[in-house]
This record gives structure tokens, sequence and C-alpha cells, in this order.
């Protein structure tokens, strides 16, 4: 088991979502846009300090300060 943020991912790497270390808002945030513990993201990208995050086919930009909040178990892309 290797427990991640998301922030510290490469492009191209993934792992299922583990927890959200953040506040309510930014818990409800981050559930609103299907970062659940148990589903599996991917980097897509980085934007600067922002990063590309794939979700169920879906990608969208969230910064990194929220990134750093999702923690992944990147031994579990599969």
């Amino acid at each position: 088991m290797t427990l991640l943020p998301l922030s510290a991912l490469r492009e191209g790497q993934g792992g299922r979502v583990v927890a959200i270390n953040g506040g309510r808002g930014c818990t409800v945030r981050l559930m609103s846009m299907g970062i659940v513990p148990g589903k599996k993201v991917q980097i897509a990208g980085r934007r600067g300090g922002a990063v590309l995050v794939s979700l169920d086919g879906t990608k969208f930009v969230i910064g990194r300060g929220l990134a750093m909040k999702v923690i992944v178990d990147a031994g579990k892309e599969g």
C-alpha cells in the first residue's frame, strides 16, 4: 500500500482514492466532482500548479491545494 497525495503522482499515474484530508467545504467540493473514497483516478496532465484529473472517462482540472488533500493508494491502479 503506497499512500500519496494526488498532487504527488506523475502524469499517467493513478490510484484509488483512500481519504480526503480537508474540512467540510473541501470534502463537499471534491465529492461533488466524484472524487470519493474507492474511486479510481488518474493524472492526465499538469497545467502550471493545477492537476488535470481523469475520473470515469471525464477530465477536469483541480488546483494543487485541493489535490494535496486527496490521498490515494498508488499501488491499486488496476
